[in-house]
């Protein structure tokens, strides 16, 4: 029988304080087994900072970067069909739906498919009222740290 560490609760001050420290680390880097290209790295950012950053295991890491690199696959794939069109003309001049949207209905399926794996979007494991409360302290927190590093113009410490 293993016993499990007690879980803090999200409106205790040891929760504020773990979240204003992490608040103050860097970003969760990308792992170093993981490819993601340079059009990702925003998407990567906003999928970890979905979470705290007690959260995230390895293997959620890997996920996360996969969910990364269709975000960033599906606006660049959007973007093309926008300059494209819906319909454009085949070889013989007639018009058909273009290829790219049964691509980005594709890369949108897996982006679900992603997003409950890690389960992100709907109900979480656990109290999700705690993790939330968690994850809203910790946004706080680093948009406190933004504007402290306006403020100072950039001279805290990370």
């Amino acid at each position: 029988m293993t016993i499990k560490p007690k879980r803090t609760r999200a409106d205790s001050a040891a929760s504020a304080v773990n979240a204003m420290v992490n608040a103050a680390k860097p970003d969760i880097e990308v792992p170093h087994y993981v490819t993601l290209t340079e059009s990702a790295k925003p998407f990567w950012i906003g999928v970890v900072r979905a979470r705290t950053r007690e959260e995230w295991i390895d293997v959620d890491l890997v996920v996360a970067a996969q969910l990364a690199q269709c975000q960033a696959d599906i606006a660049e794939e959007d973007e093309a069909l926008r300059t494209e069109g819906r319909v454009i003309k085949n070889d013989r001049g007639t018009p058909v739906m273009n290829p790219r949207t049964t691509v980005l209905e594709q890369l949108a399926r897996r982006e679900m498919a992603l997003m409950r794996t890690l389960r992100m979007g709907g109900r979480i494991a656990g109290d999700s009222r705690d993790e939330e409360g968690k994850r809203k302290i910790e946004r706080a927190s680093r948009k406190l740290r933004g504007e402290l590093e306006e403020e100072s113009d950039g001279l805290l410490a990370t």
